[in-house]
């Protein structure tokens, strides 16, 4: 009994050596911003955020790998205003319109893909007045000044624009797994032009749309002949309130 003040002693300056000895956790980043329709209004949307780390490997909300976490979908999600429906409000005071998320330390780049939503905690997308806004960025510290901005539809006095074309299969027109565009564009954090993105439709006499897309930069279009299948792509400028033409041949 009289060796045990002795142990115990022992033992508290074994862990204060090795809490001495452990390595500090790395601070972690936040990154916030603003939230609009390009017209102004406050916006329900849906945000997902995907993250990298230096070398390009996706990573999930913890900096965990995500061949070694079994991530799924986006790393970060959040829901703004989800009582406020596809049209928006112009009154904005009665609404949030900012937007923050946390980064784990060993996040370097960040990839924003925002929605617009039905309103409801389980609304769906819904591109009557929004299409969809894309954002990529390094993040080598916080950020407290990213913008989001919902591009407005051509019919509700914006400039979205239309890719349009046909695929083909053997040489015969045939509709495939999945048609998308996602804006090439300079990422300067500017309102104007806006980066956007959205998945399309394919046809069964091998016609294919992708609409909603913000105007006025480059889009990488994709078309997957079959889940798990080849894929191609190639450039289209899309214009305001145009159709480009895209066309694929497998």
């Amino acid at each position: 009994m009289r060796r045990l003040p002795a142990v115990l002693a022992a033992v508290a300056l074994l862990g204060s050596l090795i809490a001495l000895a452990a390595p500090a956790q790395a601070a972690g980043k936040t990154v916030s911003g603003d939230v609009l329709g390009s017209d102004g209004r406050a916006v329900d949307v849906f945000i997902g955020i995907d993250l990298q780390d230096s070398m390009g490997r996706v990573i999930d909300k913890n900096g965990c790998l995500k061949t070694q976490c079994g991530l799924t979908s986006y790393a970060i999600t959040m829901r703004i205003n989800q009582n406020l429906g596809p049209e928006g409000d112009v009154d904005r005071s009665k609404w949030v319109t900012r937007w923050s998320a946390s980064l784990p330390a060993n996040a370097a780049k960040m990839f924003i893909e925002s929605y617009p939503r039905n309103a409801g905690q389980f609304g769906t997308t819904n591109d009557i007045r929004y299409g969809r806004n894309l954002r990529r960025f390094g993040v080598p510290f916080s950020l407290s000044n990213v913008h989001i901005r919902m591009p407005l539809q051509c019919a509700k006095g914006g400039g979205t624009g239309v890719v349009a074309g046909a695929t083909t299969i053997g040489g015969v027109r045939k509709q495939v797994f999945r048609v998308s565009a996602f804006s090439i564009g300079a990422d300067n954090n500017a309102m104007n032009p806006i980066l956007g993105f959205n998945i399309g439709t394919s046809a069964s006499n091998g016609t294919f749309r992708i609409p909603s897309l913000a105007p006025g930069t480059k889009y990488r279009v994709f078309a997957v002949r079959n889940q798990g299948g080849p894929q191609k792509s190639m450039d289209v400028l899309v214009g305001r309130c145009a159709t480009s033409a895209a066309s694929f041949a497998f």
